[in-house]
């Protein structure tokens, strides 16, 4: 069987066997027998990770084909857990609804992106899991388990990590559709570290990029608005195929080769792609950004309060390594929740992200940059590049024992234990 990798090809395994189901019932027929065979089983999605989460050498089961919606009821709607972001939010908007919040990708999978904790940027809603007011899922004894609102292990199966079962239905809280418009512009960098938790209650959406080796940073405001406009799709191709498959991924190649030139660039970059702008549309699509080059992400969930501490460290670790970052630093908002794994749970949040296209240092770059965050009281992201342990685990989150009972409890022959959740459950 030919190897999978994840989109950043960080990540790669062999799987025995690659496996499509059509419907639920396929889904429970394929779990008892990986159970009765002793084969080890993980679901995919659109494989959107930069972590082995979706790794294994025994069954890859891909929920492609489970890609419905099923039922919209108000503002709930339920869904296949294997539908695409993109079509989800298409298949809203033709109803009049939309999601509160959305990632900056939308090629992912629904269950993929709720199980990893995979969140947008604002400080008044959450990631994406907490609009789950409900799952269905197959649980490692092959058993349909349906878990409500009213169900107190909702909150430990929003961000499961692949590890209780293999989602199969989702049901949604989501509004009623809204356009947005987004300005950017061009702050010190400085200035913008100082004041980061009150700029991101400065706006209902918000997020900041910083181009390392340069003194400016842009600030990305979105509030909604009953302006008209449109994102153009054809401007989103050429952003994706022209400008980031294309240009961006020529210079990422050419600081590769040479890497003293990675500060000139990154100006060059910072004043002509990154410059000040409006954009008016769908909540969506504006922010949503086209697929970027092939890079290597690390990130983290600071305290909100030590936002500005996250993002000096970070500019102070560049200069002390002397590194050649080629890609930008992201910082995002995340309103607190009570899911047991999430990112955010029990507190509001700044997600930090350090991103890098590969090149000298960027080992030595991400491994500074996760002992910075911990530092700070951080948790990282479970679709990013991390190591963590069992300690680490229970270190974190204070339900990560209960996690850990819930996961014995629906996976007793550890059918979803692969490697990216042994050392979280062995130790």
């Amino acid at each position: 069987m030919p190897s999978v990798a994840n989109w950043s090809r960080t990540e790669r395994c062999a799987p025995r066997r690659v496996l499509r189901p059509r419907d639920e019932d396929e889904v429970i027929a394929l779990v008892r027998g990986a159970r009765d065979a002793g084969v080890p089983v993980k679901a995919v999605g659109a494989l959107h990770s930069w972590s082995a989460a979706a790794m294994t050498d025994g069954w890859l089961v891909s929920l492609d084909a489970l890609d419905r919606v099923l039922e919209v009821e108000g503002t709930r709607v339920t869904v296949q857990a294997g539908i695409r972001l993109k079509v989800l939010c298409e298949e809203l908007a033709a109803r009049g609804l939309s999601l509160s919040i959305v990632g900056s990708v939308l090629e992912q999978s629904l269950a993929g992106a709720i199980a990893t904790g995979t969140h947008g940027s604002s400080i008044r809603h959450g990631n994406l899991a907490s609009a789950v007011e409900g799952l269905v899922l197959v649980t490692g004894t092959g058993e349909r388990l349906a878990l409500d609102a009213d169900d107190p292990r909702l909150a430990g199966a929003r961000v499961s990590l692949g590890g209780l079962g293999i989602v199969t239905q989702v049901t949604l809280r989501v509004e009623e559709a809204f356009r947005v418009v987004e300005t950017t512009e061009s702050r010190q960098v400085s200035a913008v570290e100082a004041s980061l938790p009150e700029l991101a209650r400065s706006a209902e959406y918000l997020k900041v990029w910083w181009l390392p080796h340069t003194d400016r940073a842009v600030v990305f405001s979105t509030e909604r608005t009953d302006e008209v406009g449109a994102v153009s799709p054809l401007g989103r191709a050429l952003d994706e195929w022209i400008v980031n498959r294309g240009l961006f991924a020529l210079l990422l190649l050419l600081v590769r080769v040479l890497p003293g030139l990675v500060p000139a660039v990154n100006r060059l970059v910072a004043r002509t792609y990154l410059a000040p702008r409006t954009v008016v549309g769908p909540m969506h699509r504006v922010l949503s950004l086209a697929m970027p080059p092939r890079h290597r992400e690390v990130e983290w969930a600071v305290p909100l309060e030590r936002a500005g501490d996250a993002l000096a460290a970070t500019r102070s670790l560049i200069d002390r390594q002397g590194a050649r970052v080629n890609f930008i630093v992201e910082v995002r908002f995340v309103r607190g929740d009570d899911t047991w794994l999430s990112p955010a749970h029990g507190r509001d949040v700044c997600q930090i992200g350090a991103y890098m296209a590969e090149g000298p240092g960027i080992e030595e770059y991400f491994d500074g940059f996760a002992r910075e965050m911990e530092s700070l009281g951080g948790r990282p992201h479970w679709g990013k590049e991390l190591r963590a342990g069992q300690d680490d685990l229970l270190r974190w989150y204070p339900r990560a024992a209960d996690w850990l009972s819930l996961r014995e409890e629906l996976d007793p022959d550890r059918v979803f234990v692969g490697r990216f959740l042994e050392p979280l459950i062995d130790g």
